[in-house]
């Protein structure tokens, strides 16, 4: 059964049962909770307690339209129960909690995930780059999906085409797990074989901040890139544009932003982008093997700066 601070925050936020009101963004969210405390604390208040309490007029009247679409949403959410998906909250358990100390604020508000939830707080080996990848980084991408089996930690990427899917494939192959965060609809991506198979078998989750039947949309790509970095304990560049693209920005973003140590690949199949994200302080890999020491640098700067965290797929 969820607590008051949990079923808040999904009425506040989700966007599974529209229903005229403009859900918060997550920014949204989290100013609300800064102003006015722990969300449960929201629920059963009128438009003018909320007023009193310092809200705008337009937000407070936004915010109880929200919290009073329970009945809506419970139907919703049983229903996306029963296909296997759940929907969490920072106040839920199984909520990762290295996106807590990585991105604060920025952390997303609802996670929807099926799946090994466990995996969301195993440390994991990001590895991310171009859909259009040469063959010379396809080896590479899938020598990282399979360094990462060997050391036993999931592999966690975006399962776009290109690099994400074969480091991913490979992974699995190998005998590892996986961690996706696409930018299409989770619903669709939990539809492919591949996928349901290793989610039965207890070997992948698929999560999203987004509704889980909401289409790919570039601003969506963009917007999860941050958690691939804010869950993996360092990732691999392993082919980026110069300036622009996918890679290129969530890489700058999680250098910029300390999201989590990111590496990048210098060798036959990177990028023009790849020596560029070197200069600006992503650390070099030339052979996969080199994977374990820089997961030891890692872990020896997370153990003193952050909290602990407690078949192709496609």
């Amino acid at each position: 059964m969820r607590n008051d601070d949990s079923l808040a925050t999904i009425l506040l936020v989700s966007r599974i049962a529209p229903d005229g009101v403009a859900p918060l963004t997550a920014s949204q969210f989290w100013r609300l909770v800064d102003q006015s405390g722990d969300p449960g604390d929201l629920l059963g208040r009128t438009e003018g307690d909320l007023v009193g309490s310092g809200l705008a007029e337009d937000m407070a009247t936004r915010v109880v339209g929200l919290l009073s679409r329970a009945t809506a949403l419970a139907f919703e959410l049983d229903r996306l129960d029963q296909s296997g998906v759940v929907t969490l909250t920072p106040f839920d358990e199984g909520y990762p909690q290295g996106l807590h100390g990585r991105l604060g604020s920025k952390r997303p508000a609802i996670l929807h995930a099926a799946g090994a939830l466990e995996l969301l707080d195993q440390p994991g080996v990001g590895v991310v780059g171009s859909r259009n990848v040469s063959a010379e980084g396809a080896e590479v991408a899938g020598a990282l999906g399979r360094q990462a089996a060997s050391l036993g930690l999931p592999l966690i990427s975006g399962a776009a085409r290109g690099v994400d899917q074969l480091a991913m494939n490979a992974a699995f192959e190998a005998g590892g797990t996986v961690v996706g965060l696409p930018a299409q609809s989770l619903i669709r991506t939990l539809r492919s074989p591949g996928v349901r198979r290793a989610v039965h078998d207890g070997r992948t989750v698929m999560c999203s901040p987004y509704a889980p039947d909401s289409p790919f949309t570039v601003g969506k790509a963009m917007g999860r890139n941050k958690l691939i970095y804010a869950l993996s304990d360092v990732t691999v560049a392993v082919a980026s544009d110069n300036g622009s693209g996918g890679t290129w920005s969530g890489a700058t973003e999680a250098l910029k932003g300390d999201y989590g140590r990111v590496a990048v690949w210098r060798g036959p199949g990177e990028g023009p982008g790849n020596e560029p994200l070197e200069h600006k302080g992503a650390i070099p890999l030339t052979d996969a093997s080199d994977l374990d020491s820089i997961l030891s640098g890692a872990r020896s700067e997370h153990d003193q700066d952050s909290p602990p965290r407690q078949a192709a797929l496609f």
